[in-house]
């Protein structure tokens, strides 16, 4: 929609009528954070009614404008403006803010149908995330766009505040997206100066600007009390190419309240029914509260006592239909840009064919056949580490699915995690499937994750195990959203040797496990590697992680003969038989591991199988989680009744499991940080030797 002078009213009720959806549903929450909707009404009135283009009847539209509120605290901004847009949502929705079951939680999560672009809370990843979503429209848009028929040309709009702006992630982010110089990415920074312990006077005083100019952005100033002014410089900035824009607006946290007005108070709280009071006769609610209350209308105290009435009575809130009206005057503008699209897109696929085909495929994936039995019967003869098979695998996948795309931070000679025979994406080109992170583990995981929303896209992100702390937050948001989002993490142990304790992972296997809806795979062999990589792109339920080792992995012990396909189906249970004594019913004791430790219980094994005279069984445990999931019947069939001793061996922590492990059960583990040394001496210090753990069984069976 087109803007002009005489919007200036409507554009001021239209902010109101947010400030006053925001105050009273925090209120009838008692609880949420109306600071944010209320200094930034306008900047949403702006971006919904004149720069945003969005089709609320086809929320899933590929060429829509993705906007992204990187402070998700202020949820009931968002809300109120895809209501006023049309989107599923009501007004009993809005009062139902941060209620059981509701559709309107505190953050918002991420549902396109609803026109939540993501899920947002933790600051500065929204930010990252629609750094992501910058790139993959440019991804997009060299991959499929012809001259004449500009199929992606979406613009990402984020909101972010002082607290997106501290954290590290989003300078890392920024970093990136200078650097591509991503001009389809427009942040709007929410500058209020204050946060929850107060004015940041205490503690971020540096230029924002200066920052993102900095790294590349093209940067400008404006006070949202000028709207006029705040239009007219996103304007100019959404027209600026070559660079991604960040407007700074001043804003007045609380604006509209009478003593909250400036006030951190009014950050995480609700306002009060006084101060709603006051709001609502300073405000074009006084109009419409004023019909039905005439005479309590211009008394705050007054009014004051029938809101709190209204309040515990969680009396419907009060439509504003001059209000909806202009909204949807900017949607029926935007339906017509959409259907303007269709038509493009109608003759793009007469036009290319191909391309349009290829789109379609992409939006609605299966794995190829061909594909799915290479990975069932992908072999390596001779030792190799689990990274160097990964990296072999993902080639083999990358041939054959040419939505993968990804990166590693800066560690592509080590990871082994790239698309062979593909370029890094640049500033000037868009289509090349590789992407230099550099040393943005942080950023890297949220940027995945953008690259994932949505889907169209399979990213891959990878690096050390040990670092995979700088990217938990991006690992735990994945798996929240279900993204299709494969992490490959190596080096997964004490056996990285000589770099030491600083990057040899001990607590990190088992805090990935801790992660609901996230797979955490720990093959230990290529089959096993084979496997992990099928069953991620064969089901894309959720994110995963493949880990890989940095030593060499015997591949010749295991000697696994028989149908692939059948291993594979045990595979999909979490764990298989690999080895037991022939012909035996019963084992005496049980060996259980994953990864580069399962040959090591194998060996401990046949040392008690020949030396004691023992029935073993060996079991592969590679998926904990899908083991989970099999049920206590497949549980007791590889692992036997609590009566049967079992030695479970793995280079990791498992100190809260050993608080409850049964009394024939021993643990092999890392109960401390790690050495610096050759890889199997270190092993070796820790008691991983076949000869240590057999000794270990040895005991475990005198006891039981």
């Amino acid at each position: 929609m087109q803007f002009n002078k005489s919007d200036l009213p409507k554009i001021k009720e239209c902010a109101d009528y947010i400030r006053y959806l925001s105050l009273m549903s925090v209120e009838y929450a008692n609880s949420g954070h109306p600071g944010l909707p209320l200094g930034c009404a306008e900047i949403g009135t702006i971006l919904y009614n004149y720069f945003l283009k969005i089709n609320p009847e086809m929320p899933g539209w590929i060429n829509r404008d993705r906007f992204i509120l990187s402070a998700g605290h202020g949820s009931m901004f968002l809300y109120s403006l895809l209501y006023l847009a049309g989107y599923k949502f009501t007004l009993q929705d809005l009062a139902d803010f941060r209620q059981m079951g509701s559709i309107t939680p505190g953050h918002p999560e991420y549902n396109i149908d609803m026109g939540i672009e993501t899920t947002t809370g933790p600051l500065g990843q929204g930010f990252a995330n629609a750094v992501g979503l910058a790139i993959k429209g440019k991804m997009l848009a060299a991959r499929f766009n012809k001259p004449g028929f500009d199929i992606f040309n979406y613009r990402v709009f984020t909101l972010m505040g002082d607290g997106c702006n501290m954290e590290g992630l989003s300078s890392e982010a920024a970093s990136i997206a200078g650097h591509l110089g991503l001009d389809n990415l427009i942040a709007i920074y929410d500058s209020n100066n204050i946060t929850i312990d107060g004015s940041t006077d205490i503690t971020f005083t540096e230029n924002v600007a200066l920052r993102y100019e900095a790294q590349g952005w093209q940067t400008a100033v404006c006070d949202i009390s000028d709207i006029e002014d705040f239009y007219q410089k996103l304007a100019a900035l959404s027209a600026v190419s070559g660079k991604p824009k960040l407007l700074v607006v001043k804003t007045i946290i609380g604006q509209g309240l009478d003593k909250s007005r400036g006030s951190h108070e009014i950050h995480g709280a609700p306002a009060g029914v006084s101060e709603i009071a006051y709001f609502i006769q300073n405000s074009c609610m006084k109009k419409i509260y004023g019909k039905e209350y005439p005479d309590e209308i211009n008394d705050r105290e007054k009014l004051s006592a029938i809101l709190g009435k209204l309040v515990k009575e969680k009396a419907p809130l009060k439509d504003n239909t001059s209000v909806t009206d202009f909204f949807q005057q900017a949607m029926k503008k935007n339906s017509q840009s959409y259907h303007a699209w269709t038509e493009l897109f109608s003759a793009y696929s007469s036009k290319f064919p191909k391309e349009h085909d290829q789109l379609l495929n992409s939006m609605s994936f299966s794995i190829p056949e061909r594909l799915a039995k290479d990975l069932i019967n992908f072999k390596v003869d001779k030792a190799d580490a689990t990274r160097n098979i990964a990296g072999k695998i993902l080639e083999l996948c990358c041939a054959q699915i040419p939505q993968i795309i990804g990166g590693s931070a800066d560690l592509v000679g080590s990871t082994r995690a790239t698309v062979k025979g593909s370029v890094y994406i640049n500033k000037n080109d868009f289509s090349g499937r590789n992407i230099a992170f550099g040393v943005r583990e942080n950023a890297m995981g949220s940027i995945g994750n953008g690259l994932s929303l949505g889907g169209m896209l399979i990213p891959f992100t990878s690096t050390f195990f040990t670092f995979f702390d700088y990217m938990k937050p991006a690992v735990r948001l994945a798996a929240l959203m279900k993204l299709k989002h494969l992490f490959i993490f190596t080096h997964d142990s004490i056996y990285v040797g000589e770099d030491g304790p600083t990057h040899q992972p001990v607590e990190h296997l088992n805090s990935l496990r801790l992660i609901p809806d996230l797979l955490t795979f720990r093959p230990g062999n290529a089959m096993e590697t084979a496997f992990s990589f099928l069953y991620f792109f064969e089901n894309m339920e959720g994110p995963a992680v493949i880990l890989g080792s940095r030593q060499k992995l015997d591949q010749a012990v295991f000697n696994l003969t028989g149908d692939r396909g059948v291993f594979y189906e045990n595979f999909k249970k979490g764990a298989y038989i690999v080895y037991e004594t022939e012909r035996t019913t019963k084992p005496d004791i049980i060996f259980a591991g994953s990864g580069s430790e399962l040959s090591l219980a194998l060996e401990s094994a046949k040392i008690i199988e020949t030396q004691d005279k023992r029935n073993v069984r060996v079991v592969s445990i590679p998926c904990l989680e899908l083991f989970h999931k099999a049920g206590d019947e497949y549980k007791t069939l590889l692992l036997g009744d609590r009566f049967t001793p079992m030695v479970f061996t793995e280079a990791a922590s498992h100190r809260a499991l050993k608080l409850f492990y049964r009394k024939n059960m021993m643990i092999a583990d890392i109960e401390d940080f790690g050495l610096s040394g050759p890889a199997h001496l270190v092993g070796k210090r820790f008691g991983f030797t076949p000869d240590a753990i057999a000794e270990n069984a040895r005991q475990l069976l005198k006891e039981t």
